[in-house]
This record gives structure tokens, C-alpha cells and sequence, in this order.
């Protein structure tokens, strides 16, 4: 229609924040890292995944680390934050990823949770060869740069100083009302 203005309809863009970890352990005198897989072929990852409401991206990136892999880790340090765009469904997406510098503690990687179908360890630079996306393997040269500067063995685990025992109050009965 002549003198019609029609605007350009706008996308939508939503935005996402996810946390996740590097994972890795000394074995054998070599370090390895723990990737996740999925598909067939297998498409290999750091475990990431979204920061769930009033949790932290520390607090995430753990939890991730432990739902998709079957392991426990504890952070070392913070790596990066890897920012990317997406279109799903119509809908413009930015999302940031936090990573962590991790070490491993303990689990089992058959106890991965259902959203990956594997979770392996792979020798630092056959993980390297093995991830997808360049952002992460970029990642992985991060993590083993910071390890080269670190004094003393960043896989020692060293004891928990354990603090003395505090007796908590008891906590009242509850009043139960009956209507």
C-alpha cells in the first residue's frame, strides 16, 4: 500500500549464562582432561551447562562438572569467559560461557547424567586434537600455561585444616497448629 510504513519487526534475543570446568588430573606422569560426547559421530566438550537462579558461576560450572561427567572436581582458577551467538527456532541467542581451571577429586565417568551419552578422559593433547570448538581448545592451552606457572604440584590435594567442633543451639519445637 502506497504511504503505508511497515517497520521491521524486531528479533528477539534472549540471553543465557552458563559455567563450566576444564577438568584435570595427573596420571602416569602425563595430565589428562575430562571431555563429555555426544552424537555419533561423537562431538566432543567441556562439560557446561546453565547458572540456575541465586547459584554462582562457581557453584554452576561445579555442578555441571558433576552431573555430566560423574566426577567431583574443585576449582583452581578462573579461566575464561567465552561469549557466542546462536539462532534457535527463530530466536536470537548470546550466550556466555564461564570456564574454570579445575582438578579432579574423584567419581566415575560411567555416572554421567542423561544429556551426554560419554564422558572420557583423553590425554591433554589427544583432548586438544578431540574438541570441537576452537574456543575450547584455546582453553585447554590456557589451563596448561597456568599450570607451568604455578609453584608446586597443583594436583596435591592438601588436607582440609578442620575446625573445632561448635556445638549448635537445639533447634525449637515447632508449634503445630490444628485447625
Amino acid at each position: 500500500m502506497p504511504g503505508v510504513f511497515f517497520p521491521e519487526r524486531q528479533m528477539r534475543i534472549k540471553y543465557e549464562v552458563s559455567a563450566g570446568g576444564l577438568v584435570l588430573r595427573r596420571k602416569e606422569g602425563s595430565v589428562d582432561a575430562l571431555l563429555i560426547g555426544r552424537g555419533n559421530p561423537r562431538v566432543w566438550s567441556l562439560p557446561k551447562g546453565h547458572v540456575e537462579p541465586r547459584e554462582t558461576h562457581e557453584q554452576a560450572s561445579l555442578r555441571e562438572v558433576r552431573e555430566e561427567t560423574g566426577c567431583w572436581a574443585e576449582i583452581i582458577t578462573k579461566l575464561s569467559e567465552i561469549s557466542y551467538w546462536f539462532y534457535l527456532n527463530g530466536t536470537k541467542h548470546k550466550k556466555s560461557v564461564h570456564f574454570y581451571l579445575m582438578r579432579y577429586l574423584s567419581g566415575d565417568t560411567a555416572n554421567h547424567d542423561h544429556e551426554v551419552d560419554e564422558a572420557a578422559w583423553f590425554e591433554i593433547k589427544a583432548a586438544k586434537r578431540a574438541l570441537k570448538y576452537v574456543n575450547e581448545k584455546r582453553l585447554i592451552d590456557l589451563g596448561t600455561e597456568y599450570l607451568a606457572q604455578m609453584e608446586g604440584d597443583p594436583f596435591e590435594l592438601k588436607p582440609v585444616a578442620t575446625a573445632p567442633a561448635v556445638a549448635l543451639p537445639e533447634r525449637p519445637a515447632r508449634e503445630s497448629v490444628t485447625r
